[in-house]
């Protein structure tokens, strides 16, 4: 209940935030629902950057962030509240044609909406988020600021959201964490909605149901990550684009800036995202200047137009500079590389081969895949970072038809928009997760399609329809499903603690830390989730990867001695049961296989985790001798 006060708070505060930055850019749209879906991401952008802002000067704590919300609700005025409650009046919507289609899409996003809602009330137990969502934000708190860690890169990444985690853990705990992206997706929807509002008018809500429907999305909003969150900053921008080309004026302008250069913070896909923004901007210049919206007015000169272009270009890029390159300034200043750890050739070989490794790219990148790449997408997601994160079937079934319809150019745009966004981001990295940002787009495109179909009576619009109602139950199934593994919890039939002891062996083990280590214990370890261990806690993989200990043939002996002179006083191993269940880097158990052997642990126990993988977990003391006896012997999870 109490994380739920919180994410109420949070987002009415930064809603109050977000109305008076757009007032400020006389930004405020014609319609409530859209004029909230952008103040929403602004405020929420504002607030994480005054995060960063006392993280960098070491005053990342409870009192601090207490008072930013305090000065946030000063900043927003009485007024704001009132305003608020007057928007969120005007947003409601009655079903207009009432058809199966219309009453099936509203039902499946309200299931939707809750089984993601529910989800995100449980502990959290996603690797990404244990491994770096929630255990940076965590060790910027414990530290009181901000702090480059070389052994967890990720500290020096774009870390907006995961400022807004900090937030959540500093006064409630990770459960308000996956609220925070619960609400980001809801944010992502309501913009896909405003983007399609000009080109459907009432029924601009069938976008953002179809976006928010989709398995990766639905499946985000339950998950501490970052990836609706790029979505959500990203979808808006681009509905601020759309208010640029209707008014291109120069606060228009700002407004793209802005919520680009938070995007910018989220995640490093959104560099791809600002390009194309840049690009669509420099056409909508070339043809009309900032300022003046009379046709009189408008440049007709060649040389007019290319420098109201360039200047325009010249402001996006200081705005968004200015908003989201301190990520990339911090990184370059601790490493030399401003999107570390990629591209490292390009910057004094500083980052990592193994993040763009070709396992990473499966699908071979050539112009004709990526012009086709929604078929491996939809029908082999398995191969793309994971089948949880799917798109779904709606894009590779209905888009093509948009080539047969006479779609507005409007609808060619956007979707055009999303697809290119899509290809290029698939010449790096191939995860459906770091592409959420083409969903919304491509929704629109779909949308439109299924409004024209359900006003026509012929067999094939029909069969197409129908075709959508399926897709459209199947997709809310998905997220009824999830739900169900913390029902219990959120029901009260089942402990927190009781849950992450079934479901999370990085829980009972940190359980185990905190009963029998002291507090200053420095432990290395195979496992790459540490949220939930009570201690100085490091990843091997990382260090290893780093510093290459162990790659000259080192004795186990050398290896020890040298992991205690950098300060490590225990080592961890967890591999899997058997050793190929799942992807596991053996390498650790099998330098110090020679010094294991004559050991016995200070804990020992096989441990089940949620996906039913076994991993047998032991801890030894790097200074243990060869007679020491076992803490806990023998334990077998059952």
């Amino acid at each position: 209940m109490l994380d739920c006060l919180f994410i109420l708070g949070l987002g009415l505060l930064v809603a109050a935030v977000g109305l008076r930055l757009l007032d400020a850019l006389d930004a405020r749209r014609e319609h409530g629902f859209d004029t909230l879906a952008l103040a929403i991401p602004l405020g929420l952008g504002a607030f994480a950057l005054a995060t960063l802002a006392l993280g960098q000067f070491g005053i990342l704590n409870p009192g601090a962030l207490a008072g930013l919300f305090v000065a946030s609700a000063l900043l927003a005025g009485r007024q704001a509240w009132r305003e608020i409650v007057v928007l969120v009046r005007n947003s409601a919507f009655s079903l207009q044609s009432r058809s199966a289609l219309e009453i099936s899409l509203f039902f499946a996003v309200v299931v939707t909406i809750l089984g993601a809602f529910v989800t995100a009330l449980a502990p959290v137990t996603d690797g990404d988020a244990l491994c770096y969502h929630l255990q940076v934000p965590k060790l910027f708190l414990m530290r009181g600021g901000l702090f480059f860690d070389p052994d967890l890169h990720e500290t020096v990444y774009p870390l907006l959201t995961e400022m807004l985690y900090a937030v959540g853990l500093a006064f409630r705990g990770p459960v308000a964490c996956r609220l925070v992206q619960w609400l980001l997706g809801l944010v992502f929807a309501a913009n896909v909605t405003a983007l399609a509002r000009p080109s459907l008018g009432a029924r601009a809500w069938w976008a953002g149901a179809i976006a928010l429907l989709v398995p990766a999305v639905s499946n985000g909003m339950g998950a501490p990550l970052n990836d609706v969150a790029l979505a959500a900053f990203g979808t808006a921008a681009m509905v601020a684009l759309t208010h640029f080309y209707e008014q291109p004026r120069v606060r228009s302008l700002v407004l793209v800036g802005l919520l680009a250069g938070m995007a910018m913070g989220v995640k490093y896909p959104a560099l791809v995202l600002i390009g194309l923004l840049g690009l669509a901007i420099a056409v909508r210049l070339n043809g009309a200047g900032t300022g003046c919206s009379a046709p009189d007015q408008v440049p007709s000169g060649l040389a007019s137009r290319l420098r109201l272009t360039i200047l325009g270009l010249m402001l996006f890029g200081l705005v968004v500079l200015l908003v989201g390159g301190s990520w990339y300034l911090r990184a370059w200043m601790y490493t030399g590389n401003p999107v570390y750890p990629f591209f490292r050739h390009f910057f004094g070989g500083a980052g990592l081969d193994e993040v763009l490794d070709p396992i990473k790219r499966p699908m071979v990148v050539n112009p004709w895949n990526l012009l086709t790449a929604l078929v491996p997408l939809t029908l082999q997601p398995d191969r793309f970072d994971s089948f949880s994160h799917q798109f779904g079937p709606a894009f590779l079934l209905f888009l093509p038809a948009l080539l047969l319809e006479k779609a507005p150019r409007r609808v060619l745009a956007i979707v055009a928009l999303g697809l290119s966004f899509l290809m290029i981001c698939l010449t790096q990295r191939q995860s459906m997760r770091f592409v959420l940002t083409a969903i919304g787009p491509m929704a629109v495109g779909v949308a439109w399609l299924a409004s024209g179909w359900s006003e026509r009576r012929t067999l094939p619009c029909r069969i197409l329809v129908i075709a959508l109602l399926l897709m459209i139950g199947f997709e809310a199934s998905l997220a009824a499903a999830r739900a169900r593994h913390g029902l219990n919890v959120v029901l009260g039939r089942e402990t927190s603690e009781h849950y992450l002891m079934r479901r999370e062996p990085t829980y009972r083990v940190g359980r185990w830390i905190a009963d029998n280590l002291p507090p200053n214990v420095r432990i290395v370890g195979q496992d790459h989730r540490g949220f939930y261990l009570p201690c100085d806690y490091t990843m091997e993989l990382a260090h290893r990867r780093r510093t290459g200990l162990g790659r000259q043939g080192e004795s186990a002996d050398l290896v020890v001695g040298e992991l205690k002179r950098r300060g490590f006083t225990h080592v961890m191993f967890c591999p899997p049961v058997p050793e190929r269940a799942v992807e596991f880097d053996p390498t650790l158990g099998r330098l110090l296989a020679e010094w294991v052997e004559p050991r016995n642990p200070l804990y020992r126990e096989e441990i089940a985790d949620a996906d039913n993988v076994v991993r047998r977990y032991t801890i030894y003391a790097l200074d243990q001798p060869t007679t020491n006896l076992p803490v806990e012997g023998g334990m077998v999870r059952r």
